[in-house]
């Protein structure tokens, strides 16, 4: 039945609106495109850099914590594989489905590159915990594409890009240090599929489903808060400052989140506020709180022993879940 209040369908010859799509839809497809020139050869690439700097052997000191690290790596890649392709499945726009297929072969890449540097440096290849493989699940059985687009792009990717580029930094082993910025480029490219596609998906969501989404985010924020607890001593032996990694993932956010306000409104589209329709940014609210009181500045012998005695308590909890889970 036609609506009366919708026709006619005057948008189908608004050259405004159709501009407007247009830009939307071009940038979406120019990632896919960006992605096919960017591709790099992950068994070449890997190769060449053992040829270069020899087997990969960290500092004994480092290699436990480290392959525990490149274990939440390793499967995250895999899962977000799963994802992307589910969602080049599911998008509707040819151009979002471009962008999503391009992902999937990125991750595929760095699943596979990732399992044969691990494989490389001796040893099985690393497990995940109960945390980590729970958080990807839920990313992953969600039926949701707001939930599952948010999920991976917002807080999967993001915290993924934060590790890479710690590790990165961190300068641990010279096969990984040369070969994680191949990574950094992807991931960081990865999030434009959010930014472009979920402010036009987002606007369509009731307040059910906007209602759904912020308790799914606070899920897997709690997922990730608890993650972060766990592996606080791997990063304290492999050097890396977990509070400015945070806060790092933190701006990525926050930045996404700000360019999705300023995209341009289209039809259906009140406010630019509802391009980011049920959706939290960690920079507001309690989200500085937490990342105080998980990470605090100046660390642990700077808090009061309240704060030490929470905090610690929390690290425990956290540690027995994930292993009780895993």
């Amino acid at each position: 039945m036609i609506n009366s209040k919708q026709w006619p369908p005057y948008h189908l010859v608004e050259d405004s609106i159709e501009e407007t799509a247009k830009k939307r839809l071009d940038k979406l497809e120019r990632l896919y495109h960006m992605g096919q020139s960017k591709a790099w050869d992950g068994r070449e690439v890997l190769d060449s850099l053992i040829k270069k700097h020899g087997q990969p052997r960290p500092d004994p000191k480092h290699v436990e914590p480290l392959r525990r690290m490149l274990g939440i790596l390793l499967w995250g890649e895999l899962a977000a594989w799963a994802i992307s392709a589910d969602l080049a499945e599911r998008i509707e726009d040819f151009e979002a489905k471009m962008a999503a297929t391009s992902q999937a072969h990125d991750e595929a890449r760095h699943f596979y590159v990732l399992r044969d540097y691990c494989k490389a440096m001796g040893g099985s290849v690393p497990r995940i915990g109960g945390i980590g493989k729970h958080l990807l699940l839920k990313v992953l059985h969600t039926d949701s594409l707001a939930e599952k687009l948010v999920g991976m792009q917002l807080l999967v990717e993001t915290n993924a890009l934060a590790i890479f580029h710690a590790l990165s930094d961190a300068k641990l082993e010279p096969v990984l240090t040369d070969l994680l910025p191949y990574y950094e480029q992807d991931e960081a490219r990865h999030v434009g599929l959010g930014v472009m596609y979920l402010p036009q998906l987002l606007p369509q969501l009731g307040r059910i489903d906007s209602a759904k989404l912020v308790a799914f985010q606070l899920q897997c924020a709690g997922y990730l808060m608890a993650g972060g607890a766990v592996l606080r001593e791997d990063m304290d032996l492999l050097g890396i400052d977990q509070r400015k990694a945070t806060k790092y993932v933190i701006k990525i956010q926050s930045d996404m989140f700000d360019q999705m306000l300023k995209t341009p409104k289209e039809r259906g589209v009140k406010k630019n506020r509802d391009s980011v329709r049920g959706m939290l940014n960690s920079s507001k609210g309690i989200g500085p709180a937490i990342v105080n009181f998980i990470h605090p500045e100046g660390g642990v012998e700077a808090i009061t022993p309240f704060h030490r005695v929470a905090l610690e308590a929390f690290t425990k909890t956290s540690v027995a879940i994930d292993k009780a889970f895993a």
